[in-house]
């Protein structure tokens, strides 16, 4: 009997071992694994600082830093903060006007309009499906980040679905390269769907139409979608359920939507993370994940080798070192910790 139930848990682990080498089927189709990544644990957030952490953004005025909110957003209440990839609290940001009432907060992403920097809420949650199209996303130019608190007055995007139906959303992305927003809806053992919407900031009041762009995964495996990003250069693009992290990579000049519509790659480094709901690209090698939980989380790092140069860890033991901005060849850039960025937060090598 001893022997059987020994085979047995052998067979589950042999099974569950060639799974994971052969990566998730998506759509019909063996995924290929990207071994490119390697995963470490850099940091904490903290529950005291934000609870419940359901998205993460990196900074693009003052790359170095994560913007990070929670699900606890009514009322007085409503804020983000600045943390460094340690978890160290930096600073915070309390909404103080322009609110036109969404409490459900789900995903955060940064961007470049017209040469300025924006922070970009998604207030599009809707697990009981009643809103239909009162699903917004609030902007807002991002402050450098100092220390203390500030308050900040939003501007909203309001937005349905084609279908004119209610969806349940946790994905909001942001492409600096055609300015546009890309939202995955999140739907459980069911396919769920990519949108987009372009980013402008006279839409006004009026409730906008976002586009299908396409389904995404077989309805089986990858669904329940909990977060993702576009790195700053627009190359790729991450999506995230709390199994798997899937990568598209954008060739050439083309939309976006055009790389959506190929089967992505599964970034093998990944492990499941409990309530897992927030992914954000630091620039086109490196990206955070952490998870939603009541309770101190670890944040992740995700590194991957630039072709350039070979392979960079980028953890360094002083995460708070000072940021400056030089002008070079009439470019404004940043430089942190020695490295040079972009104003849009893209690294350059």
């Amino acid at each position: 009997m001893k022997t059987k139930v020994y085979l047995s848990v052998f067979g589950l682990f042999l099974t569950a071992s060639l799974w994971a080498a052969s990566g998730l089927n998506y759509d019909g189709t063996t995924l290929t694994l990207n071994n490119d990544f390697t995963r470490t644990e850099c940091g904490t957030m903290k529950a005291n600082i934000m609870p419940e952490t359901s998205g993460l953004a990196c900074s693009r005025t003052t790359p170095g830093y994560i913007w990070a909110h929670g699900d606890e957003n009514t009322g007085s209440n409503k804020k983000i903060v600045a943390v460094h990839p340690d978890g160290t609290l930096a600073m915070t940001v309390k909404i103080s006007g322009g609110d036109p009432g969404r409490d459900d907060w789900e995903d955060i992403c940064t961007g470049t309009y017209e040469g300025k920097n924006y922070v970009f809420i998604g207030a599009f949650g809707d697990n009981d499906l009643e809103f239909k199209d009162k699903y917004y996303i609030y902007y807002f130019e991002e402050p450098e980040i100092t220390s203390g608190t500030k308050e900040i007055a939003v501007q909203y995007i309001r937005y349905g679905y084609p279908d004119d139906k209610a969806h349940n959303t946790e994905t909001l992305m942001y492409d600096n390269v055609e300015q546009m927003f890309y939202i995955a809806d999140k739907v459980k053992g069911k396919v769920c769907t990519l949108f987009c919407l372009p980013f402008k900031t006279d839409y006004g009041t009026s409730t906008q139409k976002v586009t299908k762009v396409t389904e995404l995964g077989n309805g089986e495996k990858f669904n329940f979608l909990t977060g993702g990003d576009i790195s700053p250069d627009g190359k790729w693009m991450a999506i995230k359920s709390k199994k798997y992290v899937l990568l598209w990579e954008r060739q050439g000049s083309e939309s976006l939507s055009e790389t959506a519509k190929r089967h992505p790659v599964q970034v093998k480094a990944y492990q499941e993370e409990t309530q897992g709901e927030s992914l954000a690209w630091l620039d086109a090698t490196t990206f955070y994940t952490t998870s939603d939980q009541t309770s101190d989380q670890p944040i992740y790092q995700y590194v991957r080798p630039n072709p350039a140069t070979g392979f960079e860890n980028q953890t360094t033991d002083d995460q708070r070192l000072t940021t400056k901005k030089v002008l070079r060849d009439g470019q404004i850039l940043i430089i942190r910790d020695g490295r040079t960025y972009t104003l849009q937060g893209q690294r350059l090598f």
